[in-house]
């Protein structure tokens, strides 16, 4: 029996549909390039393949900023 996915629910975020990623590929044809490090290329490849699940993307600047801002680690480390 598999584990129950963390949330609850896999999101997988491939597009297996043919027509869809046919779609997916025209629109990518037209975006600006993107030049990723191999952390951040790992990072896609978990998302998109549901390894953070339930994560379904990044965080925008605000977002990061934000939660930088007003989230402190319980935890800091060895005592």
């Amino acid at each position: 029996m598999a584990l129950e996915p963390h949330g609850g629910i896999l999101k997988d975020l491939i597009a297996r549909d043919a027509p869809v990623r046919d779609e997916l590929l025209k629109e990518a044809a037209t975006l600006p390039d993107l030049h990723l490090t191999e952390r951040q290329l790992c990072d896609l490849e978990l998302i998109l393949s549901g390894g953070f699940s339930p994560l379904e993307g990044f965080m925008n600047r605000k977002d990061y900023e934000s939660s930088g801002a007003q989230i402190s680690l319980l935890y800091r480390g060895l005592d």
